[in-house]
């Protein structure tokens, strides 16, 4: 009586398993809480390389960053001088077209 409970206890952590494996990736982007998807739009976490900061403006990879407005727009490179400034005007305005405005189509 004992072997077939043990059976099926391991079978049901099997298939519950098997399951969770089974299931999609939950996609972590679109990040914080504007919804910003930086370069990453799109992809799973699995396939992007870039590291969203927590509100989700600042996309980091190997030692550069790209920034992003709270629509969605980007704004500037890490490496360019004004840009902490600049970002630093972001993220305490409310959502604003910033990067529309310094990269209009």
């Amino acid at each position: 009586m004992k072997r077939p409970i043990l059976a099926t206890l391991v079978a049901t952590a099997g298939i519950a398993c098997a399951g969770a494996l089974a299931a999609p990736a939950a996609s972590a982007y679109p990040v914080g809480p504007w919804n910003i998807e930086g370069p990453c739009a799109g992809k799973a976490p699995q396939e992007c390389p870039m590291s969203p900061s927590a509100d989700g403006l600042t996309w980091g990879w190997h030692g550069d960053a790209w920034n992003y407005d709270k629509t969605g727009a980007f704004v500037c490179m890490s490496s360019s001088f004004w840009c902490g400034p600049l970002m630093g005007v972001v993220r305490a305005l409310p959502p604003t077209p910033i990067g529309a405005w310094l990269h209009p189509s």
